[in-house]
C-alpha cells in the first residue's frame, strides 16, 4: 500500500508531466490524496482523466461561457475554489457535461468551507450537497464517471431542513431553562447574584 504522501506526490508530478502548472498540479495532488484517504477511488478517477487527455477537455473559466460540454473537473473545481466568494455567481447554472465529477469534490468542499457557501448538484442519477461544515450528502453511493445535463447551484444561504413546528416546539422547551428573576433567587445563586465573584 502506498502512503498518502506518495499518492499526492505521484499525482502532482503526473499532472505536471501532462502540462499543468506546478500550482494546479499541487492542488490536484492534494485533491486526490483527500479522495484516497476517504477511500473514494481518486487515483482511478485521475488515471481515467489522464487517459482521456487533459488537452481534450474544456476549461471552465466563466459561468456565462457558452461551451459547458466535456468540462475538465480540475479547472471546474479550481474555478469555484477561486471564485465562489463572489455574490454574482451565487445562482444555479446548467452544465452540459462534466468529466470525472468525483475529482471536483475536494475542491468544492474546500471552497464551501473557505467561503461559507453551499453547493447543490442536481442530476437525474445523482443528488449531491456540500456544506461549509465538511458534510457531504450523496443520493447515490457511486458517482458516475461522466454526468450530463445537470445543474449546480451555489448559495451563501443555508437550506432549512426542519419544520416550523419542530423549531417552535424545541424553542418553547428551551425556555424552560430560564429562571424567573427575583431578589430571593439572586441571593440563592440563580442569575447574576448580588456579589461579583469573578
Amino acid at each position: 500500500m502506498h502512503s498518502l504522501y506518495e499518492i499526492e506526490t505521484t499525482v502532482k508530478r503526473s499532472a505536471k508531466a501532462q502540462g499543468l502548472s506546478w500550482g494546479v498540479s499541487e492542488e490536484i495532488g492534494k485533491a486526490i490524496r483527500v479522495l484516497e484517504q476517504a477511500e473514494m477511488g481518486g487515483l482511478e478517477a485521475f488515471n481515467r482523466l489522464i487517459e482521456k487527455g487533459l488537452n481534450n477537455l474544456i476549461k471552465f473559466e466563466d459561468i456565462n461561457q457558452k461551451d459547458k460540454n466535456n468540462l475538465c473537473p480540475i479547472h471546474f473545481g479550481l474555478f469555484y475554489l477561486d471564485q465562489s466568494h463572489k455574490k454574482n455567481i451565487h445562482k444555479e447554472i446548467k452544465i452540459d457535461e462534466l468529466i470525472e465529477p468525483l475529482i471536483t469534490l475536494p475542491f468544492l468542499c474546500k471552497a464551501a468551507k473557505k467561503n461559507l457557501v453551499y453547493f447543490q448538484f442536481n442530476h437525474k442519477k445523482l443528488k449531491l450537497s456540500i456544506s461549509p461544515s465538511d458534510l457531504v450528502s450523496l443520493s447515490n453511493e457511486n458517482i458516475p464517471n461522466i454526468i450530463n445535463n445537470f445543474s449546480l447551484k451555489i448559495s451563501s444561504e443555508r437550506k432549512i431542513n426542519y419544520s416550523k413546528e419542530t423549531w417552535n416546539k424545541l424553542y418553547k422547551l428551551s425556555l424552560e431553562t430560564f429562571v424567573e428573576e427575583t431578589e430571593e433567587k439572586k441571593i440563592s445563586g440563580a442569575g447574576a447574584g448580588l456579589t461579583d465573584n469573578d
